[in-house]
């Protein structure tokens, strides 16, 4: 993104497929056509995790520290509906809010409105809107099961937050933690759990998928205080990027 006008621009495209998810296509040719040579190629992170489990926190981090590089940015992130009314609180992006005022990220959230995978029905349309305006995109679930993981299948590198409260048990069954390329294990209030569970998480790493030559990288963070973001994004995000770009040529 480079102005006002690309952002507004990309938000009127958006809303035209959350409108009908099915012109997902023809408005990604509209846009292309507009732009033309101006478009990028986004790197694309899916992000999951149980609710509460500092998502939205982590994602704030993450951009900050992908400004510092001037990377653009464009977060896509899913509220739950609730079923009685069907209505939605918005409020993910209400952590990020530090970066409202820059050019360099676009922020938009989506109601889910009941679609499975944590994820909502347009995402996949809105993804690929938006790769083409931002160096990065971001995409956060809402707060997701064991069983969530339809996110992994559109990203590019696909980042999980595992529950600290897990055993050796939970961890050797399927879930998010065993399709990701990446698990952040977020430690708050300077948890021992947290670090017994990181130490845990590492030991039973050797059994997780290799996925296409990849093997899960471990980190532990506190997005809160923004301890082991950089190394995140340096060891795990763009080392995944490169290694992805490596295997293309």
């Amino acid at each position: 993104m480079r102005d006002t006008a690309v952002n507004a621009s990309l938000a009127r495209f958006i809303t035209r497929v959350c409108v009908n998810a099915e012109s997902g296509w023809f408005v990604y040719l509209e846009a292309k056509e507009i732009f033309g040579n101006d478009f990028c190629d986004g790197h694309v992170i899916g992000i999951t995790g149980s609710a509460a489990a500092g998502k939205s926190t982590l994602i704030d981090r993450i951009i900050t520290e992908l400004r510092k590089h001037q990377h653009t940015v464009v977060v896509l992130t899913i509220d739950p509906t609730e079923r009685e009314s069907g209505g939605s609180i918005l409020a993910d992006g209400m952590r990020m809010r530090d970066h409202y005022l820059d050019m360099g990220v676009f922020i938009r959230s989506f109601a889910g409105r009941g679609a499975s995978g944590a994820i909502a029905p347009e995402i996949r349309s809105a993804i690929n809107l938006a790769r083409p305006f931002a160096d990065f995109v971001i995409v956060e679930t809402a707060g997701a099961g064991q069983g969530d993981v339809a996110l992994a299948e559109m990203v590019n590198t696909f980042i999980a937050l595992p529950d600290s409260r897990g055993d050796d048990v939970t961890l050797l069954k399927s879930g998010a933690h065993r399709h990701a390329h990446i698990l952040a294990v977020n430690e708050r209030r300077n948890s021992l759990e947290d670090k017994q569970f990181f130490a845990l998480l590492s030991g039973v790493q050797p059994t997780f998928p290799v996925r296409a030559g990849w093997e899960t990288k471990i980190f532990i963070v506190d997005a809160l205080k923004g301890v082991g973001i950089e190394k995140l994004v340096r060891e795990g995000i763009f080392a995944h990027r490169d290694f992805l770009q490596k295997k293309e040529t």
